[in-house]
């Protein structure tokens, strides 16, 4: 009786360390918002309702796949009318307003809008060029914001437009659970290709999901030309570029970051999941809760089953095969 006792109590114990963590764990994690997205658009744009549908579209799926995190401002400009450009930009300064700051609120509006990014932003919207994507304020309360230059071009594609929605979220929720402050080779922060990758290979995916894209003719599309994101494609990057590395953070400035970020990574991403037989919520999602806690690469151990050293050695392998032999791993 005396030894089941204590069994019985060291029992209790470890289920109460395991509960304490659990919920200690739980209150590092950022909460989920009870704030809807916020969505911007200017005059000229959305007269039937469509470009709002659409992107709302694949906002819907990913915010169901990956929860409620804001808050977010979805700003969708044209160049038909500059009054209500200005306009949504001052709103957008609104928004960024801190109150506990010693500047009055009117004096950060006016040293947003006076930002010469800012500046040079609203001049590229009028005069109908393409830009913008994800970009978020840094501190304990993140913004969100998607902003899109040109959505005039983006309404005429409602697939594409299903889809960038898609993306863009899923840096939402990368960015909420990643030191983004920090430098991306920072063990509390995640790399661009963990990012841009993995955003890449679940847009395909829920756009295959919503029988929108065939997912598989999609992947061999990034090898063969790039499929939608850049030219080259994979095969004739790495031919020319047989030293490039997964980890390299340089290839922004260097050129070559639609390749390995997005295509290679996009690939990396699949290796793990159809090769490695990881589950995809564990990639796309969950994984990501331990990276700050944990740092990255003791997450990525723990979820893939595999340390980053190994993993970039035994991929490096594989994405140089011929497209017959890496397309294997979705039989």
């Amino acid at each position: 009786m005396k030894i089941f006792s204590l069994f019985q109590c060291l029992l209790v114990l470890v289920i109460s360390i395991g509960t304490n963590y659990s919920e200690e764990r739980k209150r590092s994690l950022p909460r989920q918002s009870k704030i809807k997205p916020t969505f911007h658009v200017t005059k000229g744009l959305n007269k039937d309702g469509s470009l709002l549908k659409y992107y709302k579209r694949g906002l819907d799926y990913a915010i169901d796949y990956f929860g409620n995190y804001g808050p977010y401002h979805i700003y969708l400009f044209g160049p038909e009318d500059e009054k209500s450009v200005r306009s949504v930009f001052r709103d957008r300064a609104k928004s960024r307003v801190n109150p506990n700051a010693k500047e009055s609120a009117e004096e950060q509006i006016e040293e947003f809008l006076s930002r010469s990014n800012v500046v040079k932003e609203i001049k590229s919207i009028l005069a109908g060029e393409s830009a913008g994507g994800l970009t978020w304020t840094l501190g304990q309360v993140r913004l969100y914001e998607d902003v899109s230059t040109n959505a005039t071009g983006r309404a005429k594609s409602p697939i594409e437009n299903t889809w960038g929605a898609m993306h863009e979220y899923h840096h939402v929720f990368q960015i909420a659970h990643s030191a983004a402050e920090e430098e991306r080779t920072s063990d509390k922060n995640s790399c661009s290709w963990m990012r841009e990758g993995m955003a890449t290979y679940s847009s395909a995916k829920f756009m295959e999901n919503l029988k929108f894209i065939n997912f598989k003719d999609y992947m061999l599309e990034l090898r063969k030309f790039g499929a939608n994101i850049s030219r080259p494609g994979i095969n004739e990057f790495i031919s020319k570029n047989p030293d490039y590395h997964l980890k390299n953070e340089n290839y922004w400035d260097e050129g070559g970051a639609p390749q390995v970020y997005y295509m290679i990574g996009a690939w990396a991403t699949a290796y793990l999941i159809h090769a490695k037989g990881i589950d995809e919520t564990i990639v796309l999602r969950d994984w990501w809760y331990d990276i700050v806690p944990m740092g990255k690469a003791a997450a990525f151990k723990k979820h893939m089953k595999i340390s980053l050293k190994d993993f970039y050695e035994e991929f490096d392998s594989f994405i140089r095969k011929s497209d017959d032999e890496v397309m294997k791993i979705f039989e």
